[in-house]
Order: structure tokens, then sequence, then C-alpha cells
């Protein structure tokens, strides 16, 4: 059972490799990103299947997104969510995605982060990539309930709905303090938090970690930038 689950990862990887990410329109950026992103290996952890209804929270310019939605194929879905404080750095990356409907099955999705107007039951996935450190950054303009949108997503999903989590690791025990001055925050504690909010973790892997990282810089910083190490979880709603 192991081992056809295995093959199945792998082919899912191998559907992403050849196929989506070579994608006719894909801008030069998310080609560069790939490099470091590795988004055929992260995405491989999932359960993904055609038909399915998944939100990219936090999704930023959608680049995980427009790859999703070849996954989900033309009879699922893919809500781009961000609300008005992210849209403000997404700048025109976002509207030059989704021009002229190139991706027909993601939607547009702004919505404030206290009222995601999400039906119960109606997700099959989330995708959460470097942006749980921000439950901890307050800034101008900025200032986001962990608890109002862990609520709101677990209600959003399907008994046995996925979750991924990708952020940039902070020192080990530091739990949520770098998130402030470093845009990091520790693996244990995002751990401790989603299992305490009712999630299953179901996996853990290594794909973007980064030994070179010693978790010391701001995540913005040159010398890492685009390199940070991070961990990358998968969770589930009973």
């Amino acid at each position: 059972m192991k081992a056809l689950y295995l093959s199945l990862l792998a082919a899912l990887s191998l559907q992403l490799s050849a196929a989506d990410l070579n994608l006719s329109g894909r801008s030069a950026a998310d080609l560069k990103r790939d490099l470091t992103s590795k988004p055929a290996e992260t995405l491989a952890l999932l359960p993904v299947k055609p038909g399915q209804q998944v939100l990219d929270l936090f999704g930023g310019n959608g680049y995980y997104s427009e790859l999703m939605a070849q996954l989900v194929g033309p009879s699922g879905k893919v809500l781009l969510h961000n609300n008005q404080a992210y849209l403000k750095f997404v700048g025109d990356a976002l509207p030059q995605r989704l021009k002229d409907g190139r991706l027909p099955n993601v939607v547009r999705y702004d919505r404030e982060s206290d009222a995601l107007g999400l039906t119960p039951n109606s997700l099959d996935g989330v995708l959460f990539v470097m942006g749980y450190h921000d439950f901890y950054h307050q800034s101008e303009g900025w200032a986001v309930s962990r608890d109002q949108v862990l609520n709101q997503i677990k209600t959003a999903l399907k008994p046995g709905g996925y979750l991924l989590v990708v952020d940039h690791q902070a020192k080990a025990g530091s739990g949520h303090s770098a998130a402030q001055e470093l845009h990091r925050i520790d693996k244990q504690d995002v751990i401790a938090e989603l299992t305490a909010a009712g999630f299953v973790l179901k996996q853990q892997s290594d794909v973007l970690h980064n030994s070179a990282d010693d978790h010391s810089l701001m995540v913005f910083d040159p010398a890492i930038r685009g390199k940070t190490d991070r961990f990358t979880l998968v969770f589930s709603k009973p």
C-alpha cells in the first residue's frame, strides 16, 4: 500500500514537471521561482484530484494558484485570496496573470480575513504559503486574527480536506518571536497551534530545507531572499 502511495506521488510530480511547469504563458519570474520553490515536489505532497475546489489563502500574485488550476482541471476551481493589505504588495502581477481569462478556473477572491465568506464544507484543500507568520506581524494597516482565520478555514474544509502550510523557519524554540522583525516562525509552534485548533498533522517534508540558512537574517535580506530554510507541513481536517 505504501509503495502504491509513493508511486502515485511520483506520478503527480512528473505530471506537474512535464506539463504544468512549462505551461504556455507562465512568466519568466515564475520559471525562476520554480528553482527554489520546487512546486512539483511540494504539491506532490497533496492528494489533489480533478474537480476539487481549493483556496489559495493570501495567495499574492497567484504563483501557486496557476499551478493548482492545472491539477484540479477545468471542472475544479481555485479561489485566489488576498485582502486589501496584501494587494498593495502584489501590484500588476495579479491582474496580469489573470488577463484575458487565461486561467478560467481561477477565481480572484478579494476578502478581508475576518469575513472570508466561505461556504461550510465547500473546500477540498487550502494552501497557506509564506503567510502563517503574518498572524504575529503587525504594521500600519495590517492585523490578522489567527483564530478568526483558522476557524473559518476549518469550517470551510470538508472532512478529510487538506491544509498545506509552508513558511520561513525561525530558530528552534523561538516560537513566534521572530515574526515581527525577521518574518519567520518556528515549525514546532505552528504544529502545536494547528493541532490545538483541531487539525491533524499528516506529513512534514524537508523539500524546501536549506542548511545554509542559519535563521538569523530577515527573509528579505538580499543574502537569503528566495533561498530561506522553509518547512512544509500537510494537515487535514478530521
